[in-house]
């Protein structure tokens, strides 16, 4: 899927900021590591617990009770092996069904107020994802950082909140989840977003161009819809 410069421009910029910093702090070597909660490149820790999303105009609750997969067949520098920019080349099954993210770009929201929040990685989820395909549109933001520098704090970008929306239940059986990510880029978007519940009502703000495009990514969750 192509992406535009802007939107990307605005997505990763965005990112930075909810990070706190990450972006030159990283290049300076100031900051800790993140935790990329996996066992090994592309596999997460195994862990049983829950989270909510958004489903047809009311919240559910997931029930994860495997770590995250990241397709290692598409490159990441991230500790997770998990990235954003480029779509999974093999899943790790044969069904799967899509789970998009809406991460908060440009504004503030309470970090306790995601499902997900900043800075803390939900049960199952990668604590860090690769971000430097969308490196080359960064540039001209980022003046006091050589390309190299730069390049270098998108490698491990810490996993930014945000909250699940959902097209099926899946009839309550567990399954893999292909992780899509939509940011959004005001206040008023996010709350009507989030009053609708629904990924019908967001698809229309993506169509409607109010949101980024949807972003592909190499990740999987592993959860049943209660």
């Amino acid at each position: 899927m192509k992406i535009s410069t802007n939107r990307v421009r605005m997505l990763v910029a965005s990112l930075a900021v909810v990070a706190a910093g990450g972006v030159g702090m990283v290049a300076a070597g100031a900051s800790a590591p993140t935790p990329s909660n996996a066992v090994h490149d592309g596999v997460g820790v195994n862990e049983f617990g829950m989270t909510q999303a958004y489903f047809s105009g009311h919240t559910t609750s997931f029930t994860y009770s495997k770590g995250f997969f990241c397709d290692r067949r598409v490159p990441s520098a991230a500790t997770s092996g998990c990235e954003a920019g480029a779509n999974f080349k093999v899943a790790p099954s044969m069904n799967y069904d899509p789970l998009y993210i809406t991460v908060p770009l440009g504004f503030t929201v309470p970090t306790m107020s995601m499902e997900c929040p900043s800075a803390i990685a939900c049960v199952d989820h990668p604590g860090t994802i690769d971000l430097s395909r969308l490196e080359p549109a960064l540039k001209g933001l980022y003046p006091q950082l050589t390309a190299a520098q730069l390049t270098g704090a998108l490698k491990n970008f810490a996993t930014p909140g945000h909250e699940h929306f959902i097209t099926t239940a899946n009839g309550g059986k567990p399954e893999w989840w292909d992780v899509k990510v939509i940011g959004v880029t005001s206040k008023s978007e996010w709350d009507a977003i989030n009053a609708h519940r629904s990924f019908a009502f967001l698809n229309q703000q993506v169509n409607k161009k109010l949101t980024t495009p949807i972003i592909p990514t190499n990740l999987f969750l592993y959860f049943a819809v209660n």
